[in-house]
Protein backbone atom coordinates (compact mmCIF):
# COMPACT_ATOMS: atom_id res chain seq x y z
CA UNK A 1 0.00 0.00 0.00
CA UNK A 2 2.83 2.39 0.92
CA UNK A 3 4.63 1.75 -2.40
CA UNK A 4 1.42 2.33 -4.35
CA UNK A 5 0.78 5.56 -2.47
CA UNK A 6 4.33 6.77 -3.09
CA UNK A 7 4.08 5.93 -6.76
CA UNK A 8 0.79 7.79 -7.11
CA UNK A 9 2.32 10.80 -5.39
CA UNK A 10 5.47 10.68 -7.52
CA UNK A 11 3.65 10.49 -10.81
CA UNK A 12 1.10 13.09 -9.81
CA UNK A 13 3.93 15.44 -8.97
CA UNK A 14 5.65 14.64 -12.22
CA UNK A 15 2.56 15.45 -14.28
CA UNK A 16 0.73 18.24 -12.47
CA UNK A 17 2.91 21.29 -13.05
CA UNK A 18 1.13 24.59 -13.64
CA UNK A 19 1.82 26.14 -17.07
CA UNK A 20 3.87 29.30 -17.16
CA UNK A 21 2.86 32.48 -18.92
CA UNK A 22 6.46 32.77 -20.24
CA UNK A 23 6.63 30.91 -23.60
CA UNK A 24 10.21 29.78 -22.98
CA UNK A 25 9.39 28.40 -19.52
CA UNK A 26 6.21 26.86 -20.88
CA UNK A 27 8.17 25.24 -23.71
CA UNK A 28 10.67 23.79 -21.25
CA UNK A 29 7.83 22.46 -19.11
CA UNK A 30 6.02 20.98 -22.13
CA UNK A 31 9.23 19.24 -23.26
CA UNK A 32 9.72 17.85 -19.75
CA UNK A 33 6.20 16.44 -19.81
CA UNK A 34 6.81 14.83 -23.19
CA UNK A 35 4.40 17.17 -25.01
CA UNK A 36 6.84 17.80 -27.87
CA UNK A 37 4.29 19.40 -30.17
CA UNK A 38 3.45 22.02 -27.56
CA UNK A 39 7.12 22.47 -26.73
CA UNK A 40 7.96 23.13 -30.39
CA UNK A 41 5.13 25.63 -30.67
CA UNK A 42 6.18 27.53 -27.55
CA UNK A 43 9.89 27.50 -28.46
CA UNK A 44 8.96 29.01 -31.84
CA UNK A 45 6.86 31.64 -30.08
CA UNK A 46 9.67 32.42 -27.62
CA UNK A 47 12.16 32.78 -30.49
CA UNK A 48 9.85 35.16 -32.34
CA UNK A 49 9.52 37.30 -29.21
CA UNK A 50 13.26 37.40 -28.40
CA UNK A 51 15.01 40.55 -29.65
CA UNK A 52 18.64 39.63 -28.92
CA UNK A 53 20.06 37.53 -31.82
CA UNK A 54 22.39 35.42 -29.63
CA UNK A 55 19.62 34.56 -27.17
CA UNK A 56 17.23 33.89 -30.05
CA UNK A 57 19.79 31.49 -31.53
CA UNK A 58 19.92 29.50 -28.28
CA UNK A 59 16.13 29.22 -28.24
CA UNK A 60 16.13 28.03 -31.84
CA UNK A 61 18.65 25.33 -30.95
CA UNK A 62 16.15 24.10 -28.34
CA UNK A 63 13.46 24.19 -31.01
CA UNK A 64 15.71 22.17 -33.32
CA UNK A 65 16.40 19.65 -30.56
CA UNK A 66 12.65 19.30 -29.99
CA UNK A 67 12.04 18.66 -33.71
CA UNK A 68 14.95 16.22 -33.68
CA UNK A 69 13.35 14.39 -30.76
CA UNK A 70 10.19 14.17 -32.90
CA UNK A 71 12.31 12.52 -35.61
CA UNK A 72 11.60 15.47 -37.91
CA UNK A 73 15.04 16.19 -39.35
CA UNK A 74 13.85 18.71 -41.92
CA UNK A 75 12.36 20.98 -39.27
CA UNK A 76 15.40 20.48 -37.07
CA UNK A 77 17.65 21.57 -39.96
CA UNK A 78 15.44 24.58 -40.61
CA UNK A 79 15.62 25.67 -36.95
CA UNK A 80 19.41 25.18 -36.83
CA UNK A 81 19.81 27.21 -40.00
CA UNK A 82 17.82 30.06 -38.45
CA UNK A 83 19.93 29.80 -35.28
CA UNK A 84 23.16 30.11 -37.30
CA UNK A 85 21.71 33.06 -39.17
CA UNK A 86 21.15 34.77 -35.81
CA UNK A 87 24.57 33.79 -34.44
CA UNK A 88 27.12 32.54 -37.01
CA UNK A 89 29.61 31.83 -34.19
CA UNK A 90 27.17 29.50 -32.41
CA UNK A 91 28.77 26.49 -30.70
CA UNK A 92 26.90 23.58 -29.08
CA UNK A 93 27.92 21.94 -25.80
CA UNK A 94 28.82 18.36 -26.76
CA UNK A 95 27.87 17.08 -23.31
CA UNK A 96 24.21 18.09 -23.75
CA UNK A 97 23.43 16.64 -27.20
CA UNK A 98 23.69 13.32 -28.97
CA UNK A 99 26.28 12.64 -31.67
CA UNK A 100 23.56 12.45 -34.34
CA UNK A 101 22.30 15.91 -33.45
CA UNK A 102 25.82 17.37 -33.40
CA UNK A 103 26.49 15.82 -36.81
CA UNK A 104 23.31 17.42 -38.14
CA UNK A 105 24.40 20.78 -36.70
CA UNK A 106 27.76 20.58 -38.49
CA UNK A 107 26.00 19.66 -41.72
CA UNK A 108 23.78 22.74 -41.47
CA UNK A 109 26.78 24.92 -40.56
CA UNK A 110 28.72 23.78 -43.65
CA UNK A 111 25.71 24.32 -45.85
CA UNK A 112 25.23 27.83 -44.44
CA UNK A 113 28.90 28.63 -45.05
CA UNK A 114 28.68 27.42 -48.63
CA UNK A 115 25.58 29.50 -49.20
CA UNK A 116 27.52 32.69 -48.48
CA UNK A 117 29.11 32.43 -51.94
CA UNK A 118 26.35 31.05 -54.16
CA UNK A 119 27.28 29.95 -57.69
CA UNK A 120 26.20 32.06 -60.59
CA UNK A 121 22.65 31.27 -61.52
CA UNK A 122 21.88 30.46 -65.16
CA UNK A 123 19.76 33.04 -66.91
CA UNK A 124 16.10 32.53 -66.19
CA UNK A 125 13.47 32.78 -68.86
CA UNK A 126 11.19 35.77 -68.45
CA UNK A 127 8.30 35.06 -66.19
CA UNK A 128 5.08 34.41 -67.94
CA UNK A 129 2.43 36.97 -67.25
CA UNK A 130 -0.61 35.50 -65.58
CA UNK A 131 -3.74 35.38 -67.66
CA UNK A 132 -5.96 38.38 -67.29
CA UNK A 133 -8.90 37.86 -65.04
CA UNK A 134 -12.23 37.50 -66.68
CA UNK A 135 -14.50 40.50 -66.97
CA UNK A 136 -17.06 39.19 -64.45
CA UNK A 137 -14.34 38.77 -61.83
CA UNK A 138 -13.07 42.31 -62.44
CA UNK A 139 -16.59 43.59 -61.89
CA UNK A 140 -16.94 41.57 -58.69
CA UNK A 141 -13.64 43.01 -57.40
CA UNK A 142 -14.94 46.51 -58.04
CA UNK A 143 -18.21 45.74 -56.26
CA UNK A 144 -16.30 44.28 -53.32
CA UNK A 145 -14.17 47.41 -53.02
CA UNK A 146 -17.32 49.56 -52.94
CA UNK A 147 -19.40 47.30 -50.63
CA UNK A 148 -20.19 49.05 -47.36
CA UNK A 149 -22.15 46.45 -45.39
CA UNK A 150 -23.33 42.87 -45.20
CA UNK A 151 -26.30 43.56 -47.43
CA UNK A 152 -23.91 44.48 -50.25
CA UNK A 153 -21.48 41.63 -49.54
CA UNK A 154 -23.94 38.73 -49.57
CA UNK A 155 -24.91 39.12 -53.29
CA UNK A 156 -21.21 39.32 -54.20
CA UNK A 157 -20.56 36.05 -52.37
CA UNK A 158 -23.45 34.39 -54.22
CA UNK A 159 -22.11 35.59 -57.59
CA UNK A 160 -18.60 34.39 -56.72
CA UNK A 161 -19.98 30.95 -55.89
CA UNK A 162 -21.70 30.80 -59.26
CA UNK A 163 -18.56 32.01 -61.03
CA UNK A 164 -16.50 29.38 -59.19
CA UNK A 165 -18.67 26.57 -60.54
CA UNK A 166 -18.36 27.84 -64.14
CA UNK A 167 -14.67 28.84 -64.08
CA UNK A 168 -11.83 27.21 -65.96
CA UNK A 169 -9.12 25.63 -63.70
CA UNK A 170 -6.67 28.42 -64.58
CA UNK A 171 -9.13 31.05 -63.35
CA UNK A 172 -10.11 29.29 -60.13
CA UNK A 173 -7.28 30.59 -57.87
CA UNK A 174 -8.18 34.23 -58.54
CA UNK A 175 -11.84 33.55 -57.88
CA UNK A 176 -11.11 31.73 -54.61
CA UNK A 177 -8.88 34.58 -53.48
CA UNK A 178 -11.66 37.12 -53.95
CA UNK A 179 -14.17 34.79 -52.33
CA UNK A 180 -11.92 34.37 -49.26
CA UNK A 181 -11.62 38.15 -48.95
CA UNK A 182 -15.40 38.45 -49.13
CA UNK A 183 -15.85 35.83 -46.40
CA UNK A 184 -13.35 37.70 -44.23
CA UNK A 185 -15.32 40.90 -44.55
CA UNK A 186 -18.48 39.01 -43.62
CA UNK A 187 -16.77 37.81 -40.43
CA UNK A 188 -16.79 34.18 -41.58
CA UNK A 189 -13.10 33.72 -40.77
CA UNK A 190 -13.14 29.94 -40.51
CA UNK A 191 -14.61 29.54 -43.99
CA UNK A 192 -12.15 32.09 -45.38
CA UNK A 193 -9.20 30.19 -43.91
CA UNK A 194 -10.48 26.90 -45.26
CA UNK A 195 -10.77 28.46 -48.69
CA UNK A 196 -7.22 29.83 -48.46
CA UNK A 197 -5.98 26.36 -47.55
CA UNK A 198 -7.64 24.95 -50.65
CA UNK A 199 -6.17 27.78 -52.70
CA UNK A 200 -2.65 27.06 -51.37
CA UNK A 201 -3.00 23.40 -52.31
CA UNK A 202 -4.20 24.23 -55.82
CA UNK A 203 -1.30 26.62 -56.41
CA UNK A 204 1.24 24.08 -55.11
CA UNK A 205 -0.19 21.47 -57.46
CA UNK A 206 -0.10 23.80 -60.46
CA UNK A 207 3.57 24.66 -59.82
CA UNK A 208 4.76 21.07 -59.28
CA UNK A 209 6.61 19.06 -61.90
CA UNK A 210 4.61 16.27 -63.53
CA UNK A 211 4.55 13.06 -61.51
CA UNK A 212 5.80 14.64 -58.27
CA UNK A 213 3.92 15.00 -55.01
CA UNK A 214 3.28 18.50 -53.75
CA UNK A 215 3.14 19.94 -50.27
CA UNK A 216 1.82 23.48 -49.75
CA UNK A 217 4.68 24.60 -47.52
CA UNK A 218 3.32 28.12 -47.11
CA UNK A 219 0.06 26.77 -45.69
CA UNK A 220 1.91 24.43 -43.35
CA UNK A 221 4.09 27.26 -42.08
CA UNK A 222 1.05 29.46 -41.61
CA UNK A 223 -0.69 26.67 -39.67
CA UNK A 224 2.33 26.32 -37.40
CA UNK A 225 2.35 30.08 -36.84
CA UNK A 226 -1.27 29.80 -35.78
CA UNK A 227 -0.30 27.04 -33.35
CA UNK A 228 2.61 29.08 -32.02
CA UNK A 229 0.29 32.00 -31.31
CA UNK A 230 -2.35 29.89 -29.58
CA UNK A 231 -4.82 29.75 -32.47
CA UNK A 232 -5.28 26.00 -33.10
CA UNK A 233 -8.83 26.42 -34.45
CA UNK A 234 -7.52 28.67 -37.23
CA UNK A 235 -4.83 26.10 -38.03
CA UNK A 236 -7.52 23.42 -38.26
CA UNK A 237 -9.62 25.50 -40.67
CA UNK A 238 -6.66 26.26 -42.91
CA UNK A 239 -5.50 22.64 -43.09
CA UNK A 240 -8.99 21.33 -43.73
CA UNK A 241 -8.98 23.45 -46.86
CA UNK A 242 -5.66 21.94 -47.94
CA UNK A 243 -7.03 18.44 -47.43
CA UNK A 244 -10.05 19.29 -49.54
CA UNK A 245 -7.65 19.46 -52.49
CA UNK A 246 -5.03 16.98 -51.22
CA UNK A 247 -6.93 14.46 -49.06
CA UNK A 248 -3.97 12.11 -48.53
CA UNK A 249 -1.20 14.67 -47.86
CA UNK A 250 0.77 13.09 -45.00
CA UNK A 251 2.50 16.27 -43.74
CA UNK A 252 -0.85 18.09 -43.65
CA UNK A 253 -2.53 15.25 -41.78
CA UNK A 254 0.25 15.23 -39.18
CA UNK A 255 0.03 18.97 -38.51
CA UNK A 256 -3.77 18.80 -38.55
CA UNK A 257 -3.67 16.10 -35.85
CA UNK A 258 -1.38 18.31 -33.73
CA UNK A 259 -3.76 21.25 -34.23
CA UNK A 260 -6.75 19.14 -33.16
CA UNK A 261 -4.85 18.07 -30.04
CA UNK A 262 -4.02 21.68 -29.19
CA UNK A 263 -7.66 22.62 -29.71
CA UNK A 264 -8.77 19.81 -27.40
CA UNK A 265 -10.52 18.04 -30.28
CA UNK A 266 -9.21 14.58 -29.45
CA UNK A 267 -11.69 12.58 -31.52
CA UNK A 268 -10.85 14.66 -34.59
CA UNK A 269 -7.13 14.28 -33.87
CA UNK A 270 -7.61 10.52 -33.61
CA UNK A 271 -9.32 10.50 -37.01
CA UNK A 272 -6.55 12.55 -38.64
CA UNK A 273 -3.80 10.30 -37.30
CA UNK A 274 -5.58 7.14 -38.39
CA UNK A 275 -6.05 8.61 -41.86
CA UNK A 276 -2.31 9.34 -41.95
CA UNK A 277 -1.54 5.80 -40.77
CA UNK A 278 -3.52 4.58 -43.74
CA UNK A 279 -0.91 6.29 -45.91
CA UNK A 280 2.18 5.15 -43.99
CA UNK A 281 2.84 3.46 -40.66
CA UNK A 282 5.46 5.88 -39.31
CA UNK A 283 6.69 5.62 -35.70
CA UNK A 284 6.04 9.35 -35.25
CA UNK A 285 2.40 8.81 -36.10
CA UNK A 286 2.14 5.93 -33.65
CA UNK A 287 3.67 8.14 -30.97
CA UNK A 288 1.15 10.87 -31.70
CA UNK A 289 -1.64 8.28 -31.64
CA UNK A 290 -0.45 7.10 -28.24
CA UNK A 291 -0.40 10.67 -26.93
CA UNK A 292 -3.96 11.20 -28.15
CA UNK A 293 -5.16 7.96 -26.58
CA UNK A 294 -3.44 8.92 -23.34
CA UNK A 295 -5.29 12.23 -23.28
CA UNK A 296 -8.54 10.42 -24.02
CA UNK A 297 -7.92 8.28 -20.94
CA UNK A 298 -7.62 5.08 -22.98
CA UNK A 299 -4.43 3.80 -21.38
CA UNK A 300 -4.53 0.32 -22.91
CA UNK A 301 -4.79 1.76 -26.43
CA UNK A 302 -1.99 4.22 -25.68
CA UNK A 303 0.21 1.40 -24.40
CA UNK A 304 -0.49 -0.61 -27.57
CA UNK A 305 0.46 2.38 -29.76
CA UNK A 306 3.76 2.87 -27.91
CA UNK A 307 4.43 -0.88 -28.02
CA UNK A 308 3.96 -0.87 -31.81
CA UNK A 309 6.52 1.94 -32.05
CA UNK A 310 9.28 -0.05 -30.33
CA UNK A 311 8.31 -3.26 -32.13
CA UNK A 312 8.83 -1.64 -35.53
CA UNK A 313 11.77 0.55 -34.43
CA UNK A 314 13.62 -1.05 -31.53
CA UNK A 315 15.97 1.93 -31.22
CA UNK A 316 13.22 4.55 -30.94
CA UNK A 317 14.13 6.38 -27.73
CA UNK A 318 10.89 8.35 -27.57
CA UNK A 319 8.86 5.16 -27.98
CA UNK A 320 10.66 3.46 -25.10
CA UNK A 321 10.36 6.60 -22.97
CA UNK A 322 6.62 6.89 -23.62
CA UNK A 323 6.14 3.20 -22.84
CA UNK A 324 8.14 3.54 -19.63
CA UNK A 325 6.37 6.68 -18.45
CA UNK A 326 2.99 5.09 -19.04
CA UNK A 327 4.07 1.92 -17.21
CA UNK A 328 5.24 3.99 -14.25
CA UNK A 329 1.95 5.87 -14.25
CA UNK A 330 0.10 2.53 -14.23
CA UNK A 331 2.20 1.10 -11.38
CA UNK A 332 3.97 -1.47 -13.57
CA UNK A 333 7.43 -0.85 -12.16
CA UNK A 334 9.06 -3.82 -13.90
CA UNK A 335 8.12 -2.57 -17.36
CA UNK A 336 8.89 1.02 -16.35
CA UNK A 337 12.44 0.14 -15.29
CA UNK A 338 13.20 -1.78 -18.48
CA UNK A 339 11.63 0.72 -20.89
CA UNK A 340 13.10 3.81 -19.25
CA UNK A 341 16.55 2.23 -19.10
CA UNK A 342 16.36 1.40 -22.82
CA UNK A 343 15.24 4.95 -23.62
CA UNK A 344 18.07 6.51 -21.61
CA UNK A 345 20.69 4.22 -23.14
CA UNK A 346 19.56 5.37 -26.58
CA UNK A 347 19.26 9.03 -25.61
CA UNK A 348 20.66 10.22 -22.24
CA UNK A 349 19.09 13.64 -22.83
CA UNK A 350 15.50 12.42 -22.32
CA UNK A 351 14.86 14.65 -19.37
CA UNK A 352 11.50 13.45 -18.07
CA UNK A 353 12.46 9.81 -18.54
CA UNK A 354 15.51 10.41 -16.35
CA UNK A 355 13.51 12.10 -13.59
CA UNK A 356 10.79 9.43 -13.54
CA UNK A 357 13.44 6.69 -13.59
CA UNK A 358 14.87 8.29 -10.46
CA UNK A 359 11.42 8.27 -8.89
CA UNK A 360 11.17 4.54 -9.58
CA UNK A 361 14.59 4.09 -7.95
CA UNK A 362 13.26 5.86 -4.87
CA UNK A 363 10.33 3.45 -4.74
CA UNK A 364 12.82 0.58 -5.03
CA UNK A 365 14.71 1.97 -2.02
CA UNK A 366 17.71 2.91 -4.18
CA UNK A 367 18.14 6.46 -2.93
CA UNK A 368 21.77 6.85 -4.05
CA UNK A 369 20.94 5.73 -7.60
CA UNK A 370 18.11 8.27 -7.64
CA UNK A 371 20.49 11.00 -6.44
CA UNK A 372 22.97 10.24 -9.23
CA UNK A 373 20.28 10.22 -11.92
CA UNK A 374 18.71 13.46 -10.70
CA UNK A 375 22.08 15.20 -10.50
CA UNK A 376 22.44 14.60 -14.25
CA UNK A 377 18.95 15.96 -14.82
CA UNK A 378 19.77 19.08 -12.81
CA UNK A 379 22.95 19.60 -14.82
CA UNK A 380 20.89 19.60 -18.01
CA UNK A 381 18.35 22.09 -16.60
CA UNK A 382 19.86 23.88 -13.62
CA UNK A 383 17.08 26.48 -13.46
CA UNK A 384 14.19 24.01 -13.49
CA UNK A 385 12.79 23.60 -9.94
CA UNK A 386 11.15 20.27 -10.72
CA UNK A 387 14.32 18.09 -10.87
CA UNK A 388 15.84 20.18 -8.07
CA UNK A 389 12.93 19.31 -5.81
CA UNK A 390 13.10 15.63 -6.67
CA UNK A 391 16.83 15.69 -5.98
CA UNK A 392 15.91 17.04 -2.54
CA UNK A 393 13.49 14.12 -2.13
CA UNK A 394 16.25 11.68 -3.04
CA UNK A 395 18.67 13.30 -0.57
CA UNK A 396 16.00 13.04 2.11
CA UNK A 397 15.54 9.33 1.39
CA UNK A 398 19.34 8.89 1.55
CA UNK A 399 19.45 10.59 4.95
CA UNK A 400 21.29 13.71 3.74
CA UNK A 401 18.94 16.14 5.46
CA UNK A 402 20.95 19.32 4.91
CA UNK A 403 21.21 18.71 1.15
CA UNK A 404 17.51 17.85 1.04
CA UNK A 405 16.48 21.13 2.67
CA UNK A 406 18.89 23.05 0.39
CA UNK A 407 17.20 21.67 -2.74
CA UNK A 408 13.60 21.59 -1.51
CA UNK A 409 13.36 25.09 -0.08
CA UNK A 410 14.03 27.06 -3.33
CA UNK A 411 11.56 24.84 -5.19
CA UNK A 412 8.83 25.50 -2.62
CA UNK A 413 9.56 29.22 -2.71
CA UNK A 414 8.89 29.38 -6.47
CA UNK A 415 5.55 27.62 -6.17
CA UNK A 416 6.33 23.90 -6.07
CA UNK A 417 4.04 23.57 -3.06
CA UNK A 418 3.64 19.83 -3.55
CA UNK A 419 7.13 19.45 -2.07
CA UNK A 420 6.32 21.50 1.04
CA UNK A 421 5.61 18.41 3.15
CA UNK A 422 9.02 16.95 2.34
CA UNK A 423 10.63 20.28 3.23
CA UNK A 424 8.80 20.30 6.57
CA UNK A 425 10.10 16.78 7.28
CA UNK A 426 13.66 17.84 6.40
CA UNK A 427 13.40 20.87 8.71
CA UNK A 428 12.02 18.63 11.48
CA UNK A 429 14.98 16.31 11.19
CA UNK A 430 17.27 19.33 11.39
CA UNK A 431 15.54 20.39 14.62
CA UNK A 432 13.97 23.49 13.08
CA UNK A 433 10.56 22.62 14.51
CA UNK A 434 8.88 26.04 14.47
CA UNK A 435 9.61 26.59 10.77
CA UNK A 436 8.40 23.07 10.01
CA UNK A 437 5.15 23.70 11.88
CA UNK A 438 4.61 27.00 10.04
CA UNK A 439 4.90 25.18 6.72
CA UNK A 440 2.52 22.48 7.88
CA UNK A 441 -0.04 25.12 8.90
CA UNK A 442 -0.67 25.96 5.23
CA UNK A 443 -1.08 22.34 4.11
CA UNK A 444 -4.40 20.41 4.12
CA UNK A 445 -5.23 19.44 7.69
CA UNK A 446 -7.14 16.32 6.58
CA UNK A 447 -4.07 14.83 4.87
CA UNK A 448 -2.80 11.94 7.00
CA UNK A 449 0.80 12.56 5.86
CA UNK A 450 0.60 16.15 7.07
CA UNK A 451 -0.83 15.02 10.40
CA UNK A 452 1.94 12.46 10.88
CA UNK A 453 4.71 15.00 10.30
CA UNK A 454 2.96 17.53 12.55
CA UNK A 455 2.67 14.91 15.32
CA UNK A 456 6.36 14.09 15.02
CA UNK A 457 7.23 17.78 15.28
CA UNK A 458 5.14 18.06 18.45
CA UNK A 459 6.74 14.95 19.94
CA UNK A 460 10.21 16.32 19.16
CA UNK A 461 9.13 19.55 20.88
CA UNK A 462 8.05 17.50 23.95
CA UNK A 463 4.37 18.26 23.45
CA UNK A 464 2.98 14.70 23.55
CA UNK A 465 -0.56 15.64 24.58
CA UNK A 466 -1.05 17.74 21.42
CA UNK A 467 0.57 15.01 19.33
CA UNK A 468 -1.69 12.29 20.73
CA UNK A 469 -4.77 14.43 20.02
CA UNK A 470 -3.83 14.63 16.34
CA UNK A 471 -2.90 10.96 16.17
CA UNK A 472 -6.14 9.78 17.79
CA UNK A 473 -8.10 11.53 15.01
CA UNK A 474 -5.85 9.98 12.38
CA UNK A 475 -6.17 6.52 13.94
CA UNK A 476 -9.96 6.78 13.98
CA UNK A 477 -9.99 7.81 10.32
CA UNK A 478 -7.40 5.16 9.33
CA UNK A 479 -8.01 2.17 11.62
CA UNK A 480 -5.93 -0.26 9.51
CA UNK A 481 -2.72 1.75 9.38
CA UNK A 482 -0.07 0.36 11.67
CA UNK A 483 2.31 3.31 11.32
CA UNK A 484 -0.29 5.68 12.77
CA UNK A 485 -1.12 3.28 15.61
CA UNK A 486 2.57 2.88 16.46
CA UNK A 487 3.19 6.63 16.54
CA UNK A 488 0.12 7.14 18.74
CA UNK A 489 1.46 4.49 21.12
CA UNK A 490 4.75 6.39 21.21
CA UNK A 491 2.90 9.60 22.11
CA UNK A 492 0.87 7.83 24.83
CA UNK A 493 4.07 6.37 26.27
CA UNK A 494 5.52 9.89 26.43
CA UNK A 495 2.39 10.95 28.32
CA UNK A 496 2.84 8.12 30.82
CA UNK A 497 -0.21 6.16 29.60
CA UNK A 498 1.49 2.77 29.99
CA UNK A 499 -1.52 0.45 29.89
CA UNK A 500 -3.05 2.12 26.84
CA UNK A 501 0.33 2.03 25.15
CA UNK A 502 0.65 -1.73 25.63
CA UNK A 503 -2.89 -2.36 24.40
CA UNK A 504 -2.38 -0.19 21.32
CA UNK A 505 0.91 -1.89 20.41
CA UNK A 506 -0.77 -5.28 20.75
CA UNK A 507 -3.39 -4.17 18.22
CA UNK A 508 -0.80 -2.59 15.93
CA UNK A 509 1.10 -5.88 15.65
CA UNK A 510 -1.51 -7.16 13.20
CA UNK A 511 -1.74 -4.01 11.05
CA UNK A 512 -0.01 -3.22 7.78
CA UNK A 513 2.78 -0.67 8.03
CA UNK A 514 3.67 -1.28 11.68
CA UNK A 515 7.48 -0.93 12.02
CA UNK A 516 9.56 -3.80 13.38
CA UNK A 517 10.49 -1.65 16.37
CA UNK A 518 6.95 -2.11 17.70
CA UNK A 519 7.86 -5.48 19.24
CA UNK A 520 10.69 -4.05 21.27
CA UNK A 521 8.61 -1.00 22.11
CA UNK A 522 5.87 -3.22 23.42
CA UNK A 523 8.34 -5.01 25.71
CA UNK A 524 9.61 -1.70 27.10
CA UNK A 525 6.08 -0.38 27.59
CA UNK A 526 5.03 -3.59 29.39
CA UNK A 527 8.07 -3.40 31.67
CA UNK A 528 7.30 0.21 32.48
CA UNK A 529 3.63 -0.63 33.10
CA UNK A 530 4.58 -3.39 35.55
CA UNK A 531 7.04 -1.19 37.35
CA UNK A 532 4.41 1.49 37.70
CA UNK A 533 1.88 -1.09 38.95
CA UNK A 534 4.32 -2.26 41.64
CA UNK A 535 4.85 1.30 42.74
CA UNK A 536 1.11 1.89 42.85
CA UNK A 537 0.51 -1.29 44.90
CA UNK A 538 3.38 -0.86 47.37
CA UNK A 539 2.44 0.09 50.97
CA UNK A 540 3.66 3.42 52.04
CA UNK A 541 5.81 2.93 55.20
CA UNK A 542 4.78 4.90 58.31
CA UNK A 543 6.80 7.98 59.03
CA UNK A 544 9.64 7.46 61.50
CA UNK A 545 8.92 8.49 65.13
CA UNK A 546 9.84 11.99 65.97
CA UNK A 547 13.04 12.36 67.96
CA UNK A 548 12.76 13.79 71.41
Amino acid sequence: MMRRALLSMALLLAAAVAPSQDPLAGATEAYRQGDLSKAARLFAEAAAAEQAPAARAQIRVKLAWTHFAQKNRSKAEEALGAALADDPSLVLDRDFYTDDFLTLFEKVRKRAAAAEQPPARPPQPPAQRPPQASTPLIQLRQRLAQAADTAALEPILADLTTLEMLAQPSQLPEILEVKAETLDRLGRTSEALELRGRLAALRATSQALPGTSTVPLDALLEARRFLASGRPDDAVSLLRGVLAAQPSSLPVLEVLAEAHVEAGQLDEAFGAVNTALGVTDKPELRLLLGEIELRRGRLDFAREAFRRVVETDSGNDRGWAALGLLAARSGDLTTARDALDRALRANPMLFEARVVRAQVSLLDGQALAAVQSLQRAVQARPEDPWPQAWLGMAHLAAGNVAAAAEKLEPAVQVGQERFALALAEALRRQGNLERALRILDRLPADDARVGMVRARCLLDARRPVEASTILRELANANPTRGDIAYLLAYALHAEGQWSETVALLDRAAGLEGTPAEAVQGRQHAEATRRAQALLDEAEVPPPPPAKR
